[in-house]
């Protein structure tokens, strides 16, 4: 094969520019060598590139569909490399240079970009050279090494992101990565949809063990310092003390909401039931009187639906943002509210400060469990009125209806 450069006077082939975006992309993972780069590897690439001429010649892809996302399957990890946080736009930028550099016909680069475009910024490709590049990416990610290569991915995430995830956390990350997979050519869907989809149930699966192996170490620890504190007969250690405490807030705020939820579902119902039969019976015709029961219960309804409404409706409070105080700061973080307006490096400086600090650590427990006593009182108050509204409004419309009905 010729291989052609720009100085020379005349453009390289198609082929030609696949050799060179190879071999440009080998130079560039040299030089730019990162040990911490375990995942989005050369080898990889290369992986992504053969998986595109797999899945295209079994397709019969056009020729230029086929080269190229081949083309730019060579540049999809180059980012990476290059700017962990932003990939994209950073492969993008590269395989622009590296085009313009042989002087690549505009059209035809413009459709390589978009096929980069569509495919690294996660868009649901809809040209056939992003869906064969997408098909092969996902063929090599989420293949028959899935659970092999994962591990690597974890490593890299934490060690150029500094994410650090739980068992728990990390395969909820992969499961929802697994349940945004779609193939789109026939060959994928035949030989790598399968695999996907057994991934997929294996995970779940490993989920739930997991949930149902920390339930049973959760049951036995308390169990186990329940019999010590009446074998000893001490008295509740402080870490019990918040662990009983916050298990208790919780378990009131779901019983809350499981109550509020139910008032929702039956004065919604009654309502719509009440309406459809006011503006449809011929009952409300031949004595108009029964709109009287009618209209008290819809208002009374409604107004207990509206009650039950705003003591499910979330409520986030922020006091700590960028421009907070250190010293305040760090006096508010346990609720997500208080931090997620900081920047990662911010947050983990105040927070290594409070867990080494014994009295700050308490105060951020003690704060928390004010505000969350603060916010079920307001569950429970809207609760009350909800419950409240809704008995009168029931008795006060059948002791109506009845009186309707006497006279």
């Amino acid at each position: 094969m010729n291989q052609h450069s720009s100085s020379s006077g005349s453009l390289p082939s198609q082929t030609d520019i696949v050799s060179l975006a190879k071999q440009y992309v080998l130079n560039l993972f040299n030089q730019k060598n990162n040990s911490r780069l375990v995942y989005h590897t050369y080898r990889q690439t290369t992986e992504i590139a053969r998986m595109v001429n797999v899945i295209a010649e079994a397709a019969g892809a056009p020729r230029t569909d086929w080269e190229t996302a081949e083309l730019a399957a060579w540049f999809v990890n180059v980012g990476y490399l290059l700017n962990y946080k932003r990939p994209a736009q950073k492969s993008m930028e590269v395989a622009d240079k590296f085009l313009s550099a042989y002087q690549y016909p505009e059209k035809r680069k413009q459709a390589f970009l978009d096929t980069l475009k569509e495919v690294l910024h996660h868009k649901p490709a809809e040209s056939a050279p992003a869906q064969l590049l997408s098909d092969a990416m996902h063929a090599v990610e989420y293949g028959e090494d899935f659970f092999r290569n994962a591990p690597h991915l974890q490593a890299e995430r934490e060690l150029l992101l500094k994410l650090h995830y739980s068992p728990e956390e990390w395969n909820q990350y992969l499961l929802q990565q697994l349940m945004d997979v779609r193939f789109f050519s026939a060959y994928a869907k035949v030989h790598c949809e399968p695999l996907a989809a057994s991934h997929l149930v294996q995970l779940k699966d490993k989920i739930e063990a997991q949930k149902k192996a920390n339930k049973k170490r959760f049951e036995e620890r308390k169990k186990k310092e329940e019999n010590t504190q009446t074998a000893t007969g001490k008295d509740v250690s402080p870490a019990s003390f918040w662990a009983i405490n916050y298990h208790n807030h919780l378990r009131l705020s779901t019983l809350a909401d499981n109550k509020a939820h139910v008032m929702i579902g039956v004065n919604a119902l009654l309502i719509a039931l009440l309406i459809g039969m006011a503006l449809y019976s011929d009952a409300t015709d031949n004595n108009p009187a029964l709109l009287m029961p009618a209209f008290l219960f819809v208002a009374t309804g409604l107004a207990s639906l509206i009650c039950a409404v705003l003591a499910v409706k979330p409520r986030v409070t922020s006091a700590v943002h960028e421009a907070t105080p250190l010293d305040e700061a760090r006096r508010n973080l346990m609720f997500f509210g208080n931090f997620v307006s900081l920047e990662p490096e911010k947050f983990e400086q105040l927070l290594g400060d409070v867990l080494k600090d014994n009295a700050l650590l308490r105060h951020n427990f003690i704060s928390d469990l004010y505000h969350l006593g603060k916010v079920l009182d307001e569950k429970y108050r809207y609760l009350s009125y909800c419950y409240t509204i809704f008995l009168f409004g029931f008795g006060a419309s059948v002791l109506a209806f009845l009186v309707v009905l006497v006279a």
